[in-house]
C-alpha cells in the first residue's frame, strides 16, 4: 500500500475536528501506514474578518436578538482581537509537531498533490454537511487528477436529506468510492438513498486511540487535586438556561469550581454562570481538563466522546436542530439516552445525576465497535 492522504477539517481551531484527525493519522502511523494529512484550506477560510464569529449573519433578521445588543457584540469583539493569534498560533503549533502535513493547498491547487496518494481517506466529522455538498473536494470528485482508492471513514452529513439539485453529482461521485463507512445513521441513510448500498457504521476516529502519548504534556492551569465542572459548549444554551442546569449540578456534586473552555475564534458566548473561563487553550491542554475534571457538560460531540473516553459523570445537551441528529444517534448507539437532554427539565424527567454511566458496560461496547472499525479500515486499505 502507497502514500495515504487523510482529507478532512483538520485546519479550523476546533479541538474535536483536529484531535478526530490526528487520532486518524495516528491510527493508521501505528499500523505501519505511510500517512500524511492533506493541508487543504479552502480559501474562504483565510478571508474571515474579525466581525466572523460574533454572532451577526449575512442575513440579520436570521440572528438572535441577544447577539444583536451592542454590548455583547464589543466584548465578543475584544476578546476575539486579544486572543485569536494567540489561539490560532498553538492550534497550528499542535498540527505541525504531531501530524506531518502536505504543502498547504485550496481548492484551486489541491490537484497538483493528488498523485502523491495512492488512498484518500475522508473524513470524520461533518465533511458531507449540507454546506460543503456543492464542493467536490470532500466527495473526492477530481475526475481525471485522482485515480488511486477513494475511502470515507465515519463521515457525517448532519443530515440525510438531500436537495434534489445535488442528488445527481454526489450520487454519481459517492458511486466511485471504492469503501464507504459512516458514523451515524443519518448518514448510513444519506448514502444508501444516493448509492444504493448501505455503508457500515464506525466508531468516531477518537475511540481508536488512547492519546496516552499526549497526557502530562500540557500546561496545568489548576491545582491537580481540585474538583471542578468543566464546560464546553460550542452553541446555545440549553433550554431553560446553563446557568440553572449549573445550580442543579452543584446541588448534586457540592459547590465546587466551574470552568468554561471557549474557542475564541468561532462563533460564541460569554458564560457569566463560571469562575474563569479559558479562551486559548492548546488540543493537550483541552484534553488535560477533560482528564481532570469531576464532572462535564458539553454540547459537542466531540465533549461527549472524549467524556465517555475518560469515564466522567457528564450531561450532554442538543439545543439546536442541528445538533439533534448526532446526538440522538450517539444516545442510542451506547445507551447513554439518560445523559443526553434537549432541555434542563429533562434532567429530572430522566433523573441524569442520580445514577452514573456505567462504564464496563460502555468500555466493552466501544471496543467491540473499535475492533469492526479496524477491520474496515484494514480491509479497505487492501489492494
Amino acid at each position: 500500500m502507497g502514500k495515504i492522504g487523510l482529507l478532512t477539517f483538520h485546519y479550523s481551531n476546533n479541538f474535536g475536528g483536529v484531535l478526530q484527525c490526528y487520532a486518524l493519522y495516528k491510527f493508521l502511523k501505528l499500523k505501519g501506514y505511510e500517512t500524511e494529512v492533506i493541508n487543504y484550506i479552502h480559501s474562504n477560510y483565510k478571508k474571515q474578518s474579525i466581525l466572523r464569529g460574533i454572532g451577526i449573519r449575512k442575513n440579520i433578521f436570521k440572528s438572535e436578538m441577544v447577539d444583536l445588543v451592542p454590548s455583547t457584540l464589543f466584548k465578543r469583539i475584544l476578546i476575539k482581537a486579544r486572543y485569536k493569534k494567540k489561539i490560532s498560533s498553538k492550534f497550528n503549533k499542535f498540527r505541525e509537531s504531531y501530524m506531518e502535513l502536505s504543502d498547504e493547498v485550496d481548492e484551486n491547487s489541491i490537484i497538483s498533490i493528488l498523485y502523491k496518494y495512492d488512498s484518500i481517506i475522508v473524513g470524520s466529522d461533518q465533511v458531507w454537511n449540507p454546506g460543503r455538498r456543492k464542493q467536490k473536494h470532500y466527495f473526492l470528485d477530481f475526475g481525471e487528477f485522482f485515480k488511486g482508492h477513494k475511502i470515507s471513514y465515519a463521515a457525517d452529513s448532519t443530515i440525510s436529506e438531500v436537495e434534489s439539485d445535488h442528488v445527481a453529482h454526489l450520487s454519481r461521485a459517492l458511486k466511485e468510492f471504492h469503501k464507504i463507512s459512516v458514523r451515524n445513521d443519518h448518514t448510513r441513510l444519506f448514502v444508501e438513498n444516493l448509492t444504493g448500498v448501505k455503508p457500515p457504521i464506525v466508531c468516531d476516529p477518537t475511540l481508536l486511540v488512547s492519546f496516552s502519548e499526549l497526557v502530562n504534556k500540557g500546561k496545568i492551569r489548576f491545582n491537580p487535586e481540585e474538583k471542578f465542572i468543566l464546560v464546553y459548549v460550542l452553541g446555545r444554551d440549553i433550554n431553560g438556561s446553563n446557568k440553572k442546569l449549573i445550580k442543579k449540578i452543584k446541588e448534586k456534586y457540592g459547590y465546587i469550581k466551574v470552568y468554561a473552555i471557549v474557542i475564541p475564534t468561532m462563533k460564541f458566548n460569554i458564560p457569566d454562570y463560571v469562575d474563569k473561563v479559558l479562551y486559548d487553550l492548546d488540543p493537550i491542554e483541552w484534553l488535560e481538563l477533560f482528564r481532570k475534571a469531576t464532572f462535564i457538560v458539553t454540547d459537542s460531540f466531540h465533549g461527549t466522546l472524549f467524556s465517555l473516553k475518560y469515564h466522567k459523570p457528564f450531561i450532554a445537551y442538543y439545543a439546536e436542530k442541528y445538533r439533534a441528529t448526532r446526538f440522538i444517534d450517539l444516545g442510542k448507539r451506547y445507551g447513554i439516552e439518560g445523559f443526553i437532554v434537549n432541555k434542563v427539565e429533562d434532567i429530572d424527567i430522566k433523573n441524569s445525576l442520580d445514577k452514573t454511566p456505567d462504564y464496563d458496560r460502555l468500555d466493552k461496547l466501544i471496543n467491540e465497535h473499535r475492533k469492526a472499525s479496524e477491520t474496515f479500515l484494514e480491509n479497505a486499505l487492501k489492494r
